[in-house]
């Protein structure tokens, strides 16, 4: 309880980044919204069985990952939209049209790659990748030891790189014809 004095203030601290993890899980901004919603409701409704073990924030990843594992479940089927609807991540810096074009193609790729990997493999990948949480935090969001967590990272890096390099192995293939 370092930052924050009251659930208004937890609330401002963490909002923003919970609910661009969900943003990158779901890539819907709505249903984004709606679950950071829901995590928050759930953390302020559980208050009390925060025992202090982990950070605040490590607790939050938790319900909001659980938080995911629940809606995608209820789902019936899991549809990929282009996170570039949803939010814009350019920089602000001058880029050359083709630049910006190429790393657009990149960028999609690699989203469109990472959420053909198996599950395991895509909550590891973004909660490193792209939320920067460390190791040991992964391992308490997940529920998983820590050499679980480092295999699966490894793994999932692998299968990345092996699907990504097909895929433009493809690509040049199609551009040669």
């Amino acid at each position: 309880m370092k930052n924050w004095q009251t659930l208004e203030d937890l609330y401002k601290l963490h909002y923003e980044e919970i609910y661009r993890y969900l943003l990158r899980r779901v890539r819907k901004k709505e249903v984004a919204q709606d679950l950071a919603q829901d995590t928050f409701l759930k953390a302020f409704n559980g208050l009390s069985s925060f025992k202090g073990k982990s950070s605040v924030k490590t607790w939050l990843y938790t319900i909001a990952h659980h938080t995911f594992i629940n809606w995608y479940r209820r789902e019936t089927k899991y549809n990929y939209n282009d996170i570039d609807q949803s939010v814009s991540m350019e920089q602000s810096l001058y880029k050359s049209p083709e630049a910006v074009f190429d790393g657009k193609v990149r960028k999609e790729l690699v989203m469109a790659t990472i959420g053909e990997l198996k599950e395991d493999f895509q909550h590891v990948l973004v909660l490193r990748e792209f939320q920067e949480l460390s190791y040991e935090e992964i391992a308490e969001v997940l529920d998983w030891k820590l050499a679980k967590v480092k295999t699966n990272l490894h793994r999932a890096k692998l299968d990345l790189r092996k699907r990504l390099l097909r895929r433009e192995g493809n690509i040049d293939e199609m551009l040669s014809d």
